[in-house]
This record gives structure tokens, C-alpha cells and sequence, in this order.
């Protein structure tokens, strides 16, 4: 089974994701003029209407590359930014392919200031089927539906990557239907509890977890209110050649040639 969107000419088109098995289809000229129904889905862990509004506390840590001194490892030295993302969906229009499509727009509060800036535009498509989101031209499939545990699909299916092939599996369902919880403990935020959540996953080549680079994106939707945390990370560790056999490197723990996270997390919403 292809995991890849495709798009056929005229009437007919489908959808099949593997784990999600998800098909819709029209009949052709000549055909039958039947259609499948699609299970019910799970539109709601997203919801897309103009009006909706999600703000985030977001943190930034950013690390400073590490040094070698012989014998000494000079570790990286972390840096926090804190500051406030709002994302709205302003209206809606039609895209370039007769789409129904809307209109993303962030704004953004870095203290001590107290007033929202415009920051980015993105665009979303929301169906039966999925929830797509277009930023700086490139087109990532955020959700699928309905959603299943360890269901998985091609985050770039309608991308022409030379990196990416048909068969992708680059995003993954986990936690499906369970409670979450954000906030509390070090992040200096209240603690949310959400009843009805998943999780999805960068995977397979999407994301990396080895000696030289760990690197992922995360992401929890709550039903009824749509995105509450996002992580994103993105870490090359630092290494240096062994004193007694040049051809083995050591790896530092902590210490990175370049490191960067961010955690946003929901503080305050509005959905209609």
C-alpha cells in the first residue's frame, strides 16, 4: 500500500496513508455514480474557522559551541528567549489549485514589549481527510484522519523532495485518544490537564537519533482545542579525536557543536 497522497485528474481522487487506510472516491464519466463514505473522523483535534485563535508561551534555548583545550572539553553554555506567539486564522480564500483554503496569520510579544507584531503568514487546508499547513512554500501534511494509534504517513506527500520517495513514512500517530498534561513543574507555566489527545512524531527520515545528531519535531493536539505543545529540536554533538588513537572520536554529553530547541506551549485560546 502507497502512503502518498495522490491526485488524479478529474473527478476522481484518493487518499491512502499507511496504518490510516483512508480512501475517498468519486466516479468517473462512464462510471457508477456512487461514492464511498470515509469513517467518521477526528476533525476536532484541529479545529479550522475563521475567528480561532491559539497563543503560546514559547522558550528558545540555543547553545554556544563547545571547545576543545587539551586535556580540558570546555562544555556549551545554553541560552533561553522567551516570548509569546499568536496564531489566527484571519479569513478564508481560495487557493491557486480551487482549494478551499485559510488564511494563518502569527503575531508575536517579546518582552518588555506588550504589543502583538505580525510576524508570518501561513495557510492551512482542512478537510475530512487531513489538515495540511503551507509555510515559506513547502506544504506539510499535519494530521490525518480519522486518527489511529501508530499511524503513520508522509509528512511532504505533496512535496517533490529528491529526498523523500513515495513510501515515506516521516510522521507517526502515538498516544491516540489519551490525557495530557503541559505546563508545571520547571516550565514556570500552569499546569493544563486535556482529556482527549494525540501525539505525532517525526520519523524515519525526518528525524535522527544517533552519536552525531539527534533532531525531531513533536507535536500534541487536544480535541476541541487543536495544537497545545510543540517541540522542536535540533542537536550536533561535539566530538574531538581520542589522544590515544586519533581515529576514534569522543563524544561530550551536553556539549554540542550546535544545538537549538523550541517548546511552545498553549497558554490561551479561542475556538468557535
Amino acid at each position: 500500500m502507497h502512503n502518498k497522497l495522490v491526485f488524479l485528474s478529474g473527478a476522481a481522487r484518493f487518499l491512502v496513508l499507511s496504518g490510516v487506510g483512508l480512501t475517498l472516491t468519486a466516479g468517473l464519466a462512464g462510471c457508477k455514480n456512487e461514492v464511498d463514505v470515509a469513517p467518521q473522523t477526528d476533525t476536532a483535534y484541529y479545529p479550522v474557522a475563521v475567528g480561532n485563535s491559539w497563543t503560546y508561551a514559547v522558550a528558545d534555548t540555543t547553545w554556544s559551541e563547545a571547545r576543545f583545550v587539551n586535556p580540558v572539553v570546555v562544555p556549551s553554555v545554553a541560552t533561553v528567549s522567551a516570548f509569546k506567539l499568536r496564531e489566527t486564522i484571519t479569513e478564508t480564500f481560495t487557493d491557486a489549485a480551487g482549494r478551499k483554503a485559510y488564511r494563518l496569520v502569527r503575531a508575536k510579544m517579546v518582552p518588555p514589549s506588550t504589543a502583538w507584531v505580525d510576524d508570518s503568514v501561513f495557510v492551512l487546508t482542512a478537510n475530512e481527510q487531513f489538515v495540511a499547513l503551507s509555510r515559506n512554500n513547502v506544504r506539510t501534511v499535519e494530521l490525518v484522519f480519522p486518527v489511529k494509534e501508530e499511524g503513520t504517513w508522509n509528512l511532504n506527500a505533496f512535496n517533490n523532495s529528491a529526498q523523500d520517495t513515495v513510501t515515506n513514512q516521516t510522521r507517526q500517530y502515538l498516544r491516540a485518544g489519551q490525557p495530557y498534561s503541559t505546563g508545571g513543574g520547571t516550565t514556570g507555566l500552569p499546569s493544563k490537564a486535556y482529556s482527549t489527545t494525540v501525539t505525532t512524531n517525526n520519523t524515519g527520515t525526518a528525524a535522527e537519533n544517533s552519536l552525531i545528531k539527534r533532531s525531531g519535531y513533536q507535536q500534541v493536539f487536544a480535541k476541541g482545542v487543536g495544537p497545545v505543545l510543540r517541540r522542536r529540536f535540533s542537536m550536533n554533538f561535539f566530538n574531538y579525536p581520542d589522544p590515544n588513537n586519533t581515529s576514534v572520536q569522543i563524544y561530550v554529553a551536553g556539549s554540542y557543536f550546535a544545538a537549538k530547541t523550541r517548546h511552545e506551549t498553549l497558554i490561551d485560546y479561542v475556538v468557535k
